[in-house]
């Protein structure tokens, strides 16, 4: 009977450690696959990730807002301007200049403001504008990125880059995004722009043919009379 029972322990000892022995392999096994398939999760995240810098890095952002879609008239519909300019880069010079020989731009890239004729070079973006220099400014986008009023070397006089900014408005908690077109200015001397013309396409109407401080000065005047 001793026996017996000593035979029956040996047989329930020894399948326990088969029964542990299996867990083991299960655990090992799971853990395994565990590890197998976060290394190809993580590998095939990395893949996507150099995949889509390689987009990023092989295709001209530029290309958002070609010079084809940018070809055609412009009118001029306000101007920034601070510190001393030459008279001839004055806004209220150019705007006169402008009714008479209007801003256009070339499917080529060609830039005719002021009477001259100027190359423009898609440079890339900046956030969500789009950046286009003028040839021989001296116009450096890394700089530019650097410091947004770096436009232009010291020997350089005229508009120096055109920037299309994209600018947002909300309605009824809708996003409307909308594009403004500056060309923008530096004097000799200078590095940084002293201001811009803001530009619109297609021919001037009647309304666009005033200056800002004309409609302001009505505006003033009907408040007046209110």
């Amino acid at each position: 009977m001793k026996k017996g029972l000593l035979g029956l322990s040996a047989f329930i000892f020894a399948a326990a450690l088969v029964g542990c022995s299996a867990d083991k392999d299960k655990t090992d096994d799971k853990d395994g696959k565990s590890a197998k398939t976060e290394a190809t999760t993580v590998g095939d995240t990395t893949a996507e990730k150099e995949t889509g810098s390689e987009t990023d890095k092989d295709s001209d952002p530029a290309d958002s807002l070609s010079l084809k879609e940018l070809a055609g008239p412009y009118h001029k519909t306000g101007h920034m301007a601070m510190g001393e300019y030459p008279d001839e880069l004055s806004p209220d010079n150019i705007e006169e200049t402008l009714k008479n020989d209007p801003m256009t731009i070339s499917e080529d890239g060609t830039l005719h403001f002021c009477g001259k004729d100027y190359k423009l070079i898609a440079e890339g973006m900046d956030g969500e504008d789009t950046v286009f220099s003028v040839e021989g400014s001296g116009f450096d986008m890394d700089k530019y990125k650097k410091s947004s009023f770096s436009c232009s070397d010291k020997d350089y006089e005229g508009p120096c880059m055109f920037l299309c900014t994209v600018q947002h408005m909300t309605v009824n908690d809708e996003d409307y995004p909308y594009t403004q077109y500056n060309v923008y200015l530096t004097s000799k001397g200078n590095e940084s722009y002293f201001g811009y013309i803001s530009v619109d396409q297609g021919e001037a109407d009647e309304d666009d043919d005033r200056s800002f401080d004309d409609r302001d000065r009505d505006d003033e005047e009907t408040d007046e009379q209110a």
